[in-house]
């Protein structure tokens, strides 16, 4: 049972998550906003205050008129850690950057290495959060399958089978998430050039490495029980793996590009699909449309969007999920009193 306790809580996420966007709030447009009352807003405005969470000032409004409190973010109280890494063309990098609760950039590393293990990502994490003791939260991008916190069929062969959430957690006692890097590409995609019952999905196919794509179901991650669900690398193309790494590449990737994007239509019913990666270009994309069509009837057709570079979302879908996977903890916690 919910008691008043759990109340307070998720009222003050609720704040929370209005602060996070940034800029100044009056406690009148704090409560237009969540629909609490001006009473409670002011209540629970004064503990984040005091806790440090927000900072207070007293801020004359258009220049006229008695002076008004206002509230924004305390930008040094809490920050996240976003953790990336990738293999291309034989380089391995490993990306780290810490961001603000308002998605601001703090700092920002890339490393290069002949050999990224365990031992490699520990010591940057080490070296960070020495600098930035107030990371709340650790978000992990992997090109790979993200199976419960262990790294699965990994483009970077030493990480394979590394429970690195596991890991993590236990050293520096902060939530960590990890999930494909596709999932957090396309969620990013999603929340800053969607609407909120589009469902999309985007396909990722660089040179001679195993495609990676995702689906966004209105709002939600489509990813599978073990995190696997758009693997398309796995589809039955009756040849194996090594040979569809080869096969990836500018002459000869279409018949393959063709098949998985027709399977995922068929299987996820997308009405936008996105293509990326340095395979594919907006000849190459016509082609499989076409090619698509051979097999999908028309109206069931998704509008196809070739985008040069995904990156941009990657680092925006990390953090919106942090938000919200932050954001969920009270309601998790509210769910199970209820129970």
């Amino acid at each position: 049972m919910i008691d008043s306790a759990d109340v307070r809580k998720l009222n003050k996420n609720k704040i929370r998550k209005i602060m996070w966007k940034g800029g100044v709030w009056t406690k009148q447009t704090v409560a237009d906003v969540t629909g609490l009352s001006v009473a409670t807003c002011n209540t629970l405005l004064n503990e984040l205050e005091r806790e440090g969470e927000i900072i207070g000032q007293k801020q004359r409004l258009n220049e006229v008129g008695r002076c008004t409190a206002v509230f924004q973010i305390n930008e040094d109280f809490e920050s996240i850690l976003c953790i990336s890494f990738e293999m291309i063309l034989g380089v391995k990098t490993l990306h780290c950057t810490v961001l603000s609760m308002c998605n601001r950039v703090l700092a920002t590393t890339e490393t290069i290495h002949q050999q990224l293990d365990i031992s490699s990502i520990s010591q940057e994490i080490s070296a960070i959060f020495s600098t930035y003791p107030n990371i709340s939260s650790v978000v992990i991008g992997t090109p790979s399958i993200a199976e419960h916190g262990v790294i699965r069929h990994c483009d970077i062969a030493e990480l394979d089978n590394e429970p690195l959430v596991q890991i993590i957690e236990k050293q520096y006692h902060v939530p960590v998430y990890m999930e494909n890097d596709m999932y957090f590409k396309a969620y990013g995609y999603y929340k800053t050039q969607c609407t909120m019952d589009d469902v999309v999905t985007i396909l990722n196919y660089p040179s001679h490495i195993l495609p990676g794509t995702a689906t966004i179901h209105r709002g939600t991650i489509v990813t599978g029980k073990n995190g696997f669900a758009g693997m398309v690398g796995f589809l039955p193309f009756d040849i194996g793996r090594d040979r569809q790494i080869e096969l990836l590449s500018e002459q000869t990737c279409v018949p393959l590009i063709s098949k998985a994007a027709a399977s995922l239509i068929a299987i996820m019913n997308p009405n936008r699909m996105i293509f990326t990666g340095d395979l594919l270009t907006p000849s190459v994309m016509k082609t499989v449309m076409e090619n698509c069509k051979q097999y999908i009837p028309n109206e069931y057709m998704p509008s196809f969007q070739f985008v040069e570079d995904i990156q941009p979302f990657y680092l925006e879908g990390m953090y919106r999920q942090a938000i919200d996977k932050k954001a969920a903890i009270i309601n998790n916690k509210r769910q199970e009193n209820l129970l």
